[in-house]
């Protein structure tokens, strides 16, 4: 099943067309692209996200972005975008150590599920049937908590990893 539902598509088609005659596209663009990324990082309640089929470029992207990830062994990771865009860098680099991002940034390389798992960029590989109801699951773990405690974990995650306004722009 195409996560880009036909309602998105036609979505995403109009904003094209609007964007297509504006003059200020690019930085718009780009100005977006940095708002999308720093919301995702900054929100200050934990993301899950349940990857069950590839998740390439932007899916990469709001996958990294996300402070968990559970992969249906038919979930596939690559960061493609150095063959024809700018890249987000900093999640990645937290996540997988700075030589292995490095590697899957500059060359686009395709992981497996498992391959993911053994460089900790997801924490579980399930079945495709599970994977929903495994992040359901690390949710419900986490409402025994209060969201203030929540919240402020997250923000002393982020501000140990170095995840900050400059760190989330697109390089």
């Amino acid at each position: 099943r195409n996560a880009l539902s036909i309602a998105l598509r036609d979505a995403v088609s109009d904003t094209l067309d609007t964007l297509a005659t504006d003059p200020a596209f690019d930085r718009a663009l780009w100005v977006s692209s940095d708002r999308y990324h720093r919301t995702l990082l900054r929100f200050p309640l934990p993301l899950i996200a349940a990857v069950n089929g590839p998740a390439i470029a932007g899916g990469f992207d709001l996958a990294v972005c996300c402070d968990l990830r559970v992969a249906a062994t038919t979930a596939v990771f690559s960061h493609p975008e150095f063959a024809w865009g700018d890249v987000v860098y900093s999640p990645l680099h937290e996540l997988v150590g700075g030589a292995i991002a490095r590697e899957l940034v500059l060359t686009g390389r395709t992981l497996s599920a498992h391959e993911a798992l053994e460089l900790h960029l997801v924490s579980r590989v399930v079945t495709p049937e599970t994977v929903v109801e495994v992040a359901i699951d690390h949710a419900n773990m986490m409402t025994r908590s209060t969201r203030e405690l929540l919240r402020r974990a997250k923000s002393k995650i982020l501000a140990r990893a170095g995840i900050d306004d400059a760190a989330t722009l697109d390089l």
